[in-house]
């Protein structure tokens, strides 16, 4: 190969790496804010008792199903700033950041409100402490607040942002966590820790959205798509509660339907499964991103997709893998030894977070180009799995069990789901005109 050559495919390469820089320091920077959230896990873990951090899994689903929940806020925000981003629609992005961010703020206040008001039963329902169930409230209202900035910033690629939001929450709930329960506040603390961090990411997100919320306020222009963006929200927001309570039902049902040493041996279970379920996440923001920009081109979308559950299944995948072939070093390494019966849950609830991983890009792919049906079959597999649990679930294993069948099953749903909206485009590339 010529010298020549040599430089030319050199320059082509660091372009291509300065082109898609922010894309990689999201990758690196989630690895790095995934890293501070197990470590305040395994910190949590070892600080409080099996029954005490049973408690704190159960209060962290509520919040994770919480988050989840906000992010039909990020992404719905995401894709269409994605759209009238690709399109250079300036007048629609204003108007739609300008009706959105008051909708947001009203409508996160309320339900914060809310669940404080219904603390009390909500606490004797789940068997929750009272004053973590208030602090859920608190932490509501800036989760709902701080997913709507993600969306932008994630909509309009602005990615190295992005990751330096999701660093500093994770690095302040583990700092301010591990002082509270240190100071003698326990789970309470610990759980506390939470909402100041998310406070915290919220006032950092505002800084690189200034300028474009200093110009949706001061945007006169007209665009009729109110309708069509409440819409999407309505249906993304059926999409993502789904998998929200798909994800997270197990968890927060865990104490009220097992025994106390049961829900804190399946609390091990779940810890080591936020690994696999979580750590791949900056995938599904980057491929909801590429799928919505690529969608309103009218180019094909399908490579996105196809290179991030590659990535996860040799990711992720690797790790329930480990999971199955080494559990007990795994339960050891991760939650201590004080989890023994652990072991036994653990092969099967990696698997089960693995699919789960899976079926979270199979939604980022889906609400990138709004095909949103799949979100009625969801709904309908959090029913199924609800009862089960109810009915069905006598140990941690067994919850196990549960989980990894419907997990599977809405995995071979989306599978399904993308075969035949791809075999419906065939169609129509097909027939003539």
């Amino acid at each position: 190969m010529a010298q020549g050559d040599r430089f030319v495919i050199l320059a082509a390469v660091i372009a291509r790496a300065r082109a898609n820089a922010g894309a990689l320091w999201l990758l690196a920077a989630t690895t790095v804010a995934n890293v501070l959230g197990f470590g305040y896990q395994l910190v949590m873990a070892r600080l409080l008792t099996a029954e005490q951090y049973a408690i704190l899994i159960a209060l962290f689903g509520v919040l994770i199903l919480e988050a989840i929940s906000s992010q039909v806020i990020q992404s719905a925000t995401a894709r269409l700033a994605a759209q009238y981003r690709a399109r250079g629609d300036d007048a629609a992005l204003h108007q739609f950041v300008r009706r959105w961010s008051v909708r947001v703020a009203i409508a996160m206040a309320g339900l914060a409100l809310a669940v404080i008001a219904l603390a009390g039963p909500i606490s004797g329902g789940l068997a929750l402490p009272l004053v973590s169930v208030s602090f859920l409230g608190v932490s509501l209202f800036f989760a709902g607040t701080l997913t709507f900035a993600l969306g932008l910033l994630q909509g309009l690629a602005r990615f190295g942002w992005m990751g330096s939001v999701l660093i500093v929450q994770a690095g302040a709930r583990l700092v301010l966590g591990v002082a509270l329960v240190l100071l003698g506040f326990g789970v309470n603390g610990a759980f506390a820790a939470a909402a100041g961090a998310i406070a915290v990411s919220v006032l950092l997100a505002a800084v690189p959205l200034a300028p474009l919320l200093r110009a949706a306020r001061r945007a006169t222009t007209m665009v009729e798509l109110g309708a069509e963006e409440t819409r999407f929200f309505a249906f993304a927001a059926v999409v993502l509660l789904a998998y929200a309570a798909l994800t997270n039902i197990d968890a927060v049902l865990a104490p009220a339907i097992l025994s106390p040493s049961q829900a804190g041996t399946y609390a091990g279970a779940v810890t080591l499964g936020k690994i696999v379920l979580f750590a791949p996440i900056a995938v599904g923001f980057l491929l909801l991103e590429r799928t919505a920009r690529l969608h309103a081109h009218g180019e094909p979308t399908e490579r996105p997709l196809f290179l991030a559950l590659g990535l996860v299944l040799a990711t992720s995948g690797l790790v329930a893998l480990a999971y199955v072939v080494a559990p007990a070093f795994f339960v050891s390494l991760v939650v201590g030894s004080q989890y023994p019966a652990t072991v036994a849950v653990a092969p099967i609830y990696g698997i089960a977070a693995l699919s789960n991983a899976l079926l979270n890009l199979w939604i980022s792919y889906f609400v990138g180009r709004g095909e949103m049906r799949v979100g009625f079959l969801l709904a309908l597999a959090v029913v199924v799995e609800a009862t089960l649990l109810v009915s069905a679930a006598t140990d941690a294993v067994s919850v196990a069990r549960i989980v990894l069948l419907v997990a599977l099953a809405t995995q071979a749903v989306a599978i399904l789901t993308f075969l035949v909206e791809r075999s419906g485009q065939t169609k129509v590339a097909l027939t003539p005109r």
